[in-house]
């Protein structure tokens, strides 16, 4: 195999003094590389391979030989090694580089990154190129499975810029690129390259789960870094970035000594998050909890009331005569006394009191921590405000409603609770309507 290297290799270096022992030694370096290395003409016929790339593809040289160099390559890059190989056997370019796939022996597919030059012997022998190979499957699958699991995410946000974080153990290094800098509105020096300062750049309510993520990872108990959290920007408002990060070198002793990663600014999928939200918990003409939202609210506030011994209680109210009112001012007037009826609830209810619309003209006001002198007192507050509304909807000339208001009892159950107060509403209509009745 020397021979017929030196013999190709003396067409880039004439012999002169010493020049066999040259010759020599680039033949054994061209034989032992640490990177396939092949030698082609301008036709793309093989004229010499080294072992490892012979290894690379899993063939015999001899065996390799008689192939032609387009049967080994794949058939969707056979266009680019041409395109390549026209290029330097034209002389439009002295060297190439591309990444390609090879057809392995055993069928499976290689990866490899190629740089290839024409080398032009100025004694007038035929030119050849010279190829260098690196495999770099174990590099193309890493990089498609990252650009797999990325791309739901790239779809949701769509637009979205990702940074890059490093950050040196041994130094506390921590450095932002360009670009990372630039969706955060930094500008290079505004950043301290500490870790701690870093941190501190964090939402306080994210903050310590980041803290404990990042070092679950150091120290191997988790596979990396991957959260969703807020972080100030330089005018002090925040931005959701999702934060993912991996070891990337450790020493002997399995200590992290490098972290690197990517931001992407993910506010718009937080947002679209909110809002899918909201439409899935909200109902949509009156703004309130929907009936299953309120029932998840219901059996939470008697949770809470089992844990910390606190009283709770129900309110149910139903709209009189209210198919009179959809009679009089049609259906878009009847729902416009909904849609203020919502608004005067949102207003009226204490913090923690949750309003909900039970279904049809039917609202429901659940109120945790509070016993049945609180319930009677919040009751008769809305109840003698909401005649006042129809002052506000043009056509409608009274407004009243009927009540039921429940205080949960020992081992009372949401839909115990729930009865309770329905029966108490329909008692109040059955009583004449336009007034409350308690337990």
């Amino acid at each position: 195999m020397n021979a017929l290297i030196t013999a190709s290799l003396s067409q880039v270096s004439p012999p002169r003094s010493g020049g066999n022992r040259a010759l020599l030694r680039k033949a054994r370096a061209f034989e032992h590389a640490m990177i396939g290395m092949a030698l082609v003409d301008l036709q793309g016929r093989w004229i010499e391979v080294n072992e490892r790339f012979c290894q690379m593809l899993g063939y015999r040289r001899s065996a390799l030989l008689v192939r032609s160099y387009e049967s080994l390559t794949f058939t969707d890059d056979l266009e680019i090694s041409r395109r390549c190989l026209d290029r330097l056997r034209s002389g439009e370019v002295e060297s190439v580089e591309f990444e390609k796939r090879y057809l392995h022996a055993d069928g499976r597919i290689v990866w490899a990154q190629i740089h290839a030059a024409v080398v032009r012997p100025e004694s007038g022998e035929i030119p050849f190129i010279i190829s260098q190979a690196l495999d770099i499957t174990k590099q193309r699958e890493v990089r498609e499975a990252l650009e797999e699991s990325e791309s739901l995410l790239r779809v949701a946000v769509a637009g979205a810029d990702l940074g890059m974080w490093h950050w040196q153990e041994s130094t506390d290094e921590f450095i932002f690129n360009e670009r990372a800098l630039r969706l955060l509105g930094y500008e290079k020096g505004d950043v301290s390259t500490r870790l701690n300062s870093i941190l501190g750049l964090v939402h306080p309510d994210d903050r310590q789960r980041l803290a404990d993520e990042m070092a679950a990872h150091l120290k191997g108990r988790r596979s990396g870094i991957d959260r969703v959290l807020r972080f100030r920007r330089r005018d002090g408002s925040y931005m959701w970035l999702l934060v993912r990060g991996q070891v990337t070198r450790r020493d002997d002793q399995g200590w992290a000594q490098q972290v690197s990663g990517t931001i992407m600014d993910v506010t718009k999928w937080k947002d679209l998050e909110r809002r899918l939200t909201r439409l899935a918990t909200t109902d949509e003409l009156t703004g309130l909890l929907n009936r299953r939202s309120g029932m998840s609210a219901l059996k939470q506030a008697i949770q809470s009331s089992v844990r910390t011994g606190e009283p709770m209680s129900m309110v149910l109210l139903d709209v009189d005569h209210f198919k009179a009112i959809n009679d009089s001012l049609g259906h878009q007037g009847g729902d416009e006394v909904l849609k203020s009826l919502g608004v005067f609830l949102r207003k009226n209810l204490r913090s923690g009191d949750h309003a909900v619309r039970w279904g049809g003209e039917e609202f429901a006001i659940i109120l945790p921590g509070t016993g049945s002198a609180g319930a009677h007192s919040q009751a008769h507050r809305l109840f003698s405000s909401i005649e006042s509304m129809s002052d506000g909807i043009e056509g409608l000339d009274q407004l009243t409603v009927s009540m039921g208001v429940a205080t949960r009892q020992e081992s009372e159950t949401a839909d115990s609770l729930m009865k309770r107060a329905d029966a108490l509403m329909y008692r109040a209509k059955s009583a004449g309507r336009n007034n409350i009745q308690f337990d």
